[in-house]
């Protein structure tokens, strides 16, 4: 008897609950599971890669920040981002936000780093730890790590720190 591979584009719904009921991170594939996307209610999509399939169905926000991009060049798109997550929070209790990049685990990472630093005023470990514990298989990049290092005003992290966790 001959055994059938599922012909299904998505194979999981890999996502995880950063805030809860507000903030979820995973990768482009999460960003393609129309199902489980509604399962969480999700509104907005912030998408740091790669095409936005349901532009009818969720309000998107594009940042497109390619790993290894210098703090310059993702200081651009950083305000903006966050801003499209605040004004998402702001405008309504019951939405829910997904960050998500191609692998959900350097860029997604990254900016939610910055997001829990910026709106909630946790240090970079404090907020490098809840994002590690929500999601372990991260691995941010060297640059993102820079700038995070950078942005960190408790100054409560180092670069090695970082890199080797």
């Amino acid at each position: 008897m001959a055994s059938h591979q599922s012909k299904l584009p998505i194979k999981s719904f890999d996502y995880s609950e950063l805030l809860e009921n507000f903030l979820y991170l995973g990768s482009s594939q999460t960003s393609k599971n129309l199902e489980g996307l509604h399962s969480l209610n999700i509104t907005h999509i912030v998408n740091l890669a790669g095409k936005c399939h349901y532009p009818s169905e969720f309000t998107y926000g594009v940042f497109h920040i390619n790993d290894g991009v210098s703090k310059n060049k993702c200081e651009k798109n950083l305000p903006l981002t966050l801003q499209f997550i605040d004004q998402a929070r702001r405008e309504k209790h019951s939405n829910r936000v997904l960050i998500h990049c191609r692998g959900g685990m350097s860029r997604t990472p990254f900016i939610a780093i910055v997001y829990l630093m910026h709106s909630t005023n946790m240090s970079l470990i404090e907020a490098f730890n809840l994002v590690k514990n929500c999601r372990p298989q991260i691995h941010i990049h060297e640059e993102h790590c820079k700038a995070l290092v950078e942005f960190d005003k408790s100054n409560s992290c180092t670069l090695d720190f970082l890199m080797n966790k």
